[in-house]
């Protein structure tokens, strides 16, 4: 089984990315929440892999950490919970806070992700949260694992520690973009159906390396938005 790759990203978008490795490409599903930490196109990097095998596919899944992949493997044990659900889980949150959240037993986050209904998000909770618990237990050791690939696949070889904090301050800037634009639309008067499709394609565009501000991006999703209800009207 494949556990690791390293290699020239040539190819990537929301749902995988291409890797040549020795001149064989590997295309790898991966998470949002790994995708932003990915180096740009022709830079070299380093994920992590599950090889998934089944009757009719071989699937690969990338993944940024060995705890991402580890929760990963956890998350399509439970019953009902496919690698696609896996990773819409993993690409709202990083494993850890998944972990966290589980663990509190949140259910309303967790039914927040699209494809996660009040019954599986039951059912995650149930049979998940002494094995995050100790995920969680075991996550100090991890951290240094992650903070290391991060710092590769940054710089496809050593950089400095500035550059790690830039790479994590950037996801968090992004997420909160998406926070705020979704509270500037529902202060507006716009129900969470209404807007949901709207920012999800604005998270899509900035974990693809597209620079977007809040202000830019609350003045194309009203543009959207109104013109929706002109077309229903």
């Amino acid at each position: 089984m494949i556990g690791s790759l390293r290699g020239i990203l040539i190819g990537k978008n929301p749902e995988n990315i291409l890797l040549d490795v020795a001149g064989v490409g590997y295309e790898l599903e991966v998470p949002a929440s790994t995708l932003c930490l990915l180096p740009q196109l022709q830079q070299e990097a380093y994920v992590f892999v599950l090889t998934h095998v089944r009757e009719d596919a071989i699937r690969l899944f990338g993944f940024i950490s060995t705890f991402d992949k580890k929760v990963f493997q956890e998350l399509i044990s439970v019953s009902g919970v496919g690698p696609k659900a896996a990773l819409a889980l993993l690409g709202s949150v990083d494993g850890y806070e998944l972990c966290e959240i589980i663990n509190c037993a949140q259910i309303a986050k967790l039914t927040a992700i699209p494809g996660i209904g009040p019954k599986t998000a039951e059912r995650l909770i149930l049979e998940l949260k002494t094995k995050v618990q100790k995920l969680l237990a075991r996550h100090k050791d991890d951290v240094e694992i992650q903070k290391s690939n991060i710092t590769k696949n940054i710089a496809g070889s050593i950089v400095n520690e500035n550059k790690i904090s830039q790479k994590v301050e950037l996801k968090i800037i992004r997420r909160q973009i998406v926070e705020d634009l979704k509270s500037g639309l529902a202060n507006l008067g716009y129900k969470d159906k209404q807007y949901t499709e709207v920012v999800n394609s604005f998270e899509h565009r900035m974990q693809l390396g597209e620079e977007i501000t809040l202000e830019l991006a609350l003045k194309e999703a009203l543009c959207k938005l109104s013109e929706r209800i002109l077309q229903k009207n």
